[in-house]
């Protein structure tokens, strides 16, 4: 899984590489292989809101990607999590389920992406300790 990290508000440079750790463990969780994402951190003069995610349409072409699977792009802002009390490795797998598809529009969909969140946050706890 590769993921690019682009810090466009600076006081949060150091979320770039905690988010990489956090995407890859995620990632690897999930069998996630020959993937290429794109994430964004933020602050809330960009945007006003935890996170974005912008899944890849199917079939879009990335030449540039050379056949690796394109998941999209997530926007996380460090800012808006930290003054609502609310963890950045939740929000960022959080974000990063929406990239594969998940979502909470309805009741059963809430409970599938739930589920999942809580699988990879117990399994990638562990090894964020670390850090």
């Amino acid at each position: 899984m590769e993921l690019e990290v682009t810090v466009l508000d600076a006081r949060y440079a150091d979320y770039a590489s905690r988010l990489r750790t956090i995407i890859a463990a995620a990632a690897n969780h999930m069998g996630i292989t020959d993937s290429h994402a794109e994430a964004y951190v933020v602050g809330n003069a960009f945007m006003e809101k935890n996170v974005l995610a912008y899944p890849a349409t199917e079939g879009f072409p990335r030449p540039d990607l050379n056949g690796v699977r394109d998941l999209g792009e997530l926007y996380i802002n460090p800012e808006y999590i930290a003054s609502h009390h609310e963890d950045f490795t939740f929000m960022a797998v959080h974000a990063f389920l929406h990239l594969l598809g998940y979502d909470h529009h309805g009741k059963h969909d809430t409970v599938k992406m739930e589920e999942q969140e809580q699988a990879i946050i117990a399994a990638i706890n562990p090894l964020l300790s670390h850090e």
